[in-house]
C-alpha cells in the first residue's frame, strides 16, 4: 500500500495530547495560549464566552441604569457613551469579553427583561477593521453595515413585517408560525416559496400591506420592499446587501443606514438598538488630526444635529470601548467638532456616559480562574475547586501580570504545561514565583544578546569620517 494510505500504529489523538492534564482533574489545558477574544472562535476559551458576572458587576449595572433601562423612544436620552481603561497596561482587560456579554444580554430577549419591557431594542457589536483600514467615517459605516448583516437582524426584522401583516390580512392557511422555533420564524418568514405555499395571496400583496405603514413612507421607490411589491426580486437580507452595494456616494450609504434602516426596524417595533464598537483606538491611532476632526464631526452629524432620521430621534446608540490614551489623543479633534461639550471622553467627576473600567481586584483574579478550572473540569474530579491552583498562588500570579486578565490567562497556561512537564502535582506560590524569576533572566538574556549582536557605531566618525 501507498504510504500516503498508510497510519502509524498510534496516532497522535486530541485524547493523547491533553491526557496530560488529567491528573490535574481537567479535560484539557482550560487557559488561552493566546488570549485575545475571537468571538468567530468555535472554542469557548477563545470566543469569550467564559465569563463570570460578578467580576465586572457595576459596570454592568451602570450601563444598565443610565442606557439600557432609560426608555429609548424619549429623544433625549444618551446616545453615546464610553468604556474608558482606566489603566495603562495595555490591551486586554477584558473590555472584548464584557461587550460580548453585554450583546449577548441584550440580544436574548431584545432588552425586555433588562427595561422592565420599556424598550424593544437590539445589540450590534463590532471592532473596527485593523492596520489602519478606517481613517474615514464612511469606511466607519460600511464596517457598521457588515455588523448589521451578521447580526442578521434585518431578517428579524422582516419577519415580524410580514408576520404582522399576514396576521392582518388573515392569509394563513395551515399553520400557525408561533408554534415553530424562533430561528425557524425569520427563516420561514424570509423565504419566498415557504410563503407561497402557506398564505393565500401572492407575496406582493403582503409587501404593498407592509408598506401601507405611514413609518415606511420614507423609503424611496427603488428600496428592496418596494422591488419586492412590485414582483420582482424577493426582499431579504440578501437584497439589501446588493442596493447597499449600488450606493457608490458617501451621503446615500449614510441615508440608508441612518434613515431607511432605521425607518424599517421601527416599523418592526424596535424604539432603539445598541452598538457597541469594540477596540475604538484601532481608528484614531492612523488617522491624521484632519482626519479624527472630520470623524468627530461626522459622527455629531448622524447623532445629534443632521437631518437624518437617528439624528432626531437617536435610535442608535454608540457606546465605544476605549484604551486608557484615547481620550487624550482625540482631545483638541473632539473639542474642534463641538464633541466635548455635549459628550466629553474624559472627566474628573462621575458621568453618566462614562462606564470607568479599572484594573482587577484580588478577588475577581481568583473569580477568573476558577471560571476558566470549572468549565474544563472532568466529572470525577473530587479536589479543591482552585486546584492545582490556590488563592496564594492565584494572587501571586495576578500581581506579577499586572492585574491585566489577557496576562493572567496566558501566564497561567504556561504554568501550566511547565508544572505538567515538571511533574509538579501542586502550584503553589513559590512555584509560581519560580516561574516569573525564571521568565525575567529568560527575557534578560534575550536583550543581553541581541545588544551584544548589535553593531557599535562611532558616531564621531560617522560626523567627521577624517577621524580615526
Amino acid at each position: 500500500m501507498s504510504k500516503i494510505f498508510r497510519k502509524a500504529t498510534v496516532p497522535i489523538t486530541e485524547d493523547l495530547i491533553n491526557r496530560k492534564f488529567l491528573k490535574y482533574g481537567l479535560s484539557e489545558n482550560p487557559f488561552p495560549i493566546t488570549p485575545y477574544v475571537n468571538q468567530d472562535s468555535p472554542e469557548k476559551k477563545y470566543n469569550g464566552s467564559i465569563y463570570d458576572d460578578s467580576i465586572r458587576q457595576d459596570e454592568f449595572e451602570k450601563i444598565k441604569a443610565n442606557f439600557l433601562s432609560i426608555s429609548q423612544s424619549e429623544p433625549d436620552h444618551l446616545r453615546l457613551g464610553f468604556i474608558v481603561d482606566k489603566s495603562f497596561i495595555g490591551r486586554g482587560n477584558g473590555k472584548s469579553s464584557f461587550l460580548l456579554h453585554l450583546n449577548k444580554a441584550i440580544n436574548s430577549d431584545y432588552c425586555l427583561d433588562i427595561s422592565n419591557s420599556v424598550n424593544k431594542c437590539f445589540s450590534i457589536y463590532f471592532s473596527p477593521d485593523g492596520s489602519g483600514t478606517i481613517k474615514s467615517f464612511d469606511k466607519f459605516v460600511d464596517n457598521f453595515f457588515q455588523a448589521i448583516l451578521k447580526q442578521k437582524i434585518i431578517n428579524e426584522a422582516l419577519a415580524i413585517l410580514r408576520y404582522e401583516a399576514i396576521e392582518e390580512l388573515n392569509e394563513w392557511k395551515d399553520i400557525d408560525v408561533s408554534t415553530l422555533e424562533e430561528n425557524e420564524i425569520v427563516d420561514v418568514l424570509n423565504d419566498k416559496d415557504w410563503l407561497t405555499k402557506h398564505t393565500k395571496s401572492f407575496r406582493v400583496v403582503i409587501t404593498k400591506h407592509i408598506l401601507k405603514n405611514p413609518l415606511l413612507a420614507s423609503l424611496p421607490g427603488d428600496s428592496p420592499l418596494y422591488n419586492d411589491s412590485k414582483g420582482y426580486k424577493f426582499a431579504n437580507q440578501d437584497t439589501f446587501v446588493e442596493y447597499y452595494s449600488t450606493l457608490k456616494k458617501d451621503k446615500a450609504k449614510l441615508e440608508f443606514v441612518f434613515d431607511h434602516l432605521i425607518s424599517i426596524f421601527i416599523a418592526a417595533g424596535f424604539n432603539g438598538a445598541y452598538v457597541l464598537v469594540d477596540d475604538f483606538e484601532k481608528i484614531p491611532d492612523f488617522q491624521s488630526s484632519n482626519q479624527k476632526k472630520d470623524f468627530a464631526t461626522q459622527l455629531r452629524t448622524v447623532l445629534f444635529d443632521g437631518g437624518y432620521l437617528n439624528s432626531k430621534i437617536g435610535f442608535f446608540n454608540f457606546v465605544l470601548a476605549l484604551h486608557a490614551g484615547v481620550p487624550r489623543l482625540m482631545a483638541e479633534p473632539w473639542s474642534l467638532a463641538g464633541m466635548e461639550q455635549r459628550v466629553p471622553m474624559s472627566a474628573n467627576v462621575d458621568q453618566k456616559h462614562i462606564i470607568d473600567f479599572g484594573k482587577l481586584e484580588n478577588k475577581h483574579a481568583i473569580t477568573l480562574i476558577k471560571k476558566y478550572l470549572n468549565e474544563f473540569r472532568i466529572d470525577e474530579f473530587k479536589g479543591e475547586e482552585l486546584s492545582p491552583f490556590d488563592e496564594e498562588s492565584i494572587i501571586l500570579l495576578a500581581n506579577n501580570s499586572e492585574m491585566n486578565i489577557s496576562k493572567i490567562l496566558k501566564n497561567s497556561n504556561q504554568i501550566l504545561e511547565i508544572a505538567d512537564a515538571d511533574a509538579v502535582g501542586k502550584i503553589d506560590s513559590n512555584y509560581v514565583k519560580s516561574f516569573f524569576t525564571k521568565k525575567t533572566e529568560s527575557s534578560q538574556q534575550v536583550e543581553d544578546k541581541i545588544i551584544n549582536k548589535s553593531e557599535k557605531v562611532d558616531l564621531l566618525k560617522k560626523i567627521d569620517p577624517s577621524q580615526k
